[in-house]
């Protein structure tokens, strides 16, 4: 069997932490590594590379993020399964995907209120201009780093109870998951450039690229509720492998 050492080597190409995910990234990829495998761990491939460990962990970090690599306390690191592809854009829940990462999770609630439905929303919600909606902005995060910004349209007609929901220590998509059935989920990919507000509360620059996934979810005809889940760009990956 070959030797995972002789498998593992830097191009001398960028940041030695990206050259390191790069010659994991590869073994991946050929399918030399299939899933399930565990790789050597931070300790050997430090004293393979000749780097400090906060080096070789943010390589695994990197490929944790993009759903390659699944980081399991004690047990080590793998090579994930690939999920299929339908579940590229699969409604998750952030307070259990990011310890899924190997992360540590953190929330906070900006705010939640009761307020009319502007045209706009009213019109993604198939609601009359100025129905009453539940309004809620949160922040998601990742060992400190903020990973996703959401907003979200509640549809009080069909969920009253949402204007009494506590959200500062939960967010709304874990609630809505347990509260109610949805038939149809419809998801919209594009991307922004940060303005200052938006960049003050996701701690990046200003014009920094901001991936933004909308999303509506129905219950027949009707829609529970409208999300706006903003990323900071180099924050937040959406990758899927597989075969024909």
């Amino acid at each position: 069997m070959t030797n995972w050492r002789d498998q593992l080597q830097l191009d001398g190409e960028g940041p030695v932490y990206d050259q390191i995910r790069q010659a994991i990234l590869s073994r991946i990829r050929s399918g030399s590594w299939a899933p399930g495998y565990r790789l050597p761990s931070e300790a050997d491939l430090c004293d393979h590379f000749g780097t400090a460990r906060m080096t070789v962990s943010r390589a695994l970090r990197s490929l944790t993020e993009d759903g390659l690599v699944i980081r399991k306390r004690r047990a080590g690191s793998f090579v994930a399964q690939p999920d299929a592809p339908a579940a590229l854009l699969k409604i998750i829940d952030m307070a259990s995907a990011i310890p899924a990462r190997g992360q540590r999770y953190g929330y906070q609630c900006l705010g939640s209120a009761t307020i009319p439905a502007g045209e706009d929303t009213a019109r993604q919600m198939r609601l009359l201009p100025g129905a009453r909606v539940q309004h809620v902005r949160c922040l998601h995060s990742a060992d400190g780093q903020p990973v996703e910004l959401e907003e979200r349209w509640i549809n009080l007609a069909l969920l009253p109870d949402v204007a009494q929901a506590d959200f500062t220590a939960e967010g709304p998509g874990g609630w809505l998951l347990r509260q109610t059935p949805w038939t149809e989920a419809e998801h919209t990919v594009s991307a922004v450039n940060a303005d200052p507000v938006l960049a003050a509360c996701l701690g990046i620059e200003p014009g920094a690229a901001c991936l933004v996934l909308e999303r509506r979810t129905f219950q027949g005809d009707d829609v529970v509720t409208l999300a706006r889940l903003t990323h900071p760009g180099d924050r937040h990956v959406m990758s899927e492998r597989f075969a024909p």
